[in-house]
């Protein structure tokens, strides 16, 4: 374990108590001085912030695990275990469904990443991936997992007869996909990095699903009556955004539930409900996508955090 920036602090006093009395009379008392004139300013540097002066130092006293990657933390309120991210320091629990209106099974938090847009590489938001307990115990059962390592997931679908990973399975999007097609909970925790709002969500959500709707159409793999649905459905989950500032710091949560569709969460209050199972598995899809990924940085955690779970 570590401290951060008061770790100065406790040593001076720590070093300067542990030395004999007549050591301390007979000059030595310098340790003793310097950590009493650190904390004093630590102490007016709280009073000028309108902070509590206890409440400032447990603040800053607060420790973290030197884990190997260096953000499992625990939060001096709930308790409950969390991981950081560190392009943003968002933080993200490790279990999501105490927080979630909607009853759900146990969702285990696999990777986060940061989505970054524009050429200025702008942090909008970062987002957690999280998957039913009991569905990351069967990966082994799924088809085209049973040798999963990371690089099977971050490795685009080769066409050419030397496969460079030399693997008999599935890569790339193909892997979620099939392990979308069984009835497991899926979810994606969406924190914005800076104030946002609702529309430009709903306008990401909604450009994604159309490409997709695009390439499934151009494959030959939507009837005329699933055209319209689909059609249908994402006008009605663009109506489950209302017009308002998502603050940063703020959770959205997407869930597919076991039965399929696709519910949204915002701190806690469902704003809407989708039955459309072809919505939930596309929308979670674009996440691990082949191509044009939203975060290369969600999706290569995701994949050594699914490695990491098929080898326990």
């Amino acid at each position: 374990m570590s401290f951060r920036a008061t770790r100065p602090v406790l040593s001076a006093f720590r070093n300067a108590a542990a030395r004999p009395a007549a050591a301390r009379r007979a000059g030595s008392s310098l340790p003793l001085f310097a950590g009493i004139a650190i904390a004093g300013s630590v102490v007016g540097y709280g009073l000028m912030q309108n902070k509590d002066v206890f409440s400032y130092f447990k603040e800053q006293i607060t420790l973290h695990a030197d884990s190997a990657a260096q953000d499992f933390r625990d939060d001096p309120k709930s308790k409950a275990a969390f991981r950081v991210d560190p392009d943003t320091n968002i933080q993200f629990p490790l279990d999501l469904s105490p927080s979630l209106a909607t009853t759900s099974p146990a969702l285990s938090l696999v990777g986060l990443g940061v989505r970054k847009v524009s050429f200025l590489r702008v942090k909008v938001y970062s987002a957690g991936f999280y998957l039913d307990e009991v569905a990351l115990k069967d990966l082994h059962n799924v088809e085209g997992w049973h040798t999963f390592t990371a690089q099977h997931l971050l490795t685009p679908p080769t066409k050419t007869p030397s496969d460079p990973l030399d693997a008999p399975q599935l890569s790339g999007e193909g892997l979620m996909k099939n392990l979308f097609d069984r009835p497991v909970a899926v979810a994606v925790r969406i924190v914005p990095n800076r104030n946002t709002d609702f529309g430009h969500l709903r306008d990401a959500f909604t450009r994604a699903l159309q490409a997709r709707q695009k390439l499934a159409r151009s494959k030959g793999e939507l009837t005329d009556d699933d055209e319209q649905r689909i059609t249908q459905s994402i006008q009605t989950l663009k109506s489950f955004f209302p017009a308002q500032t998502v603050q940063k710091g703020k959770q959205v949560v997407l869930l597919r539930p076991r039965e399929g569709g696709l519910i949204v969460e915002f701190e806690g209050t469902i704003l809407g409900r989708l039955n459309d199972p072809w919505i939930g598995k596309q929308l979670m899809l674009t996440y691990f996508a082949d191509r044009e990924v939203v975060s290369e940085k969600l999706k290569e955690d995701v994949a050594k955090g699914l490695e990491g779970f098929i080898r326990k």
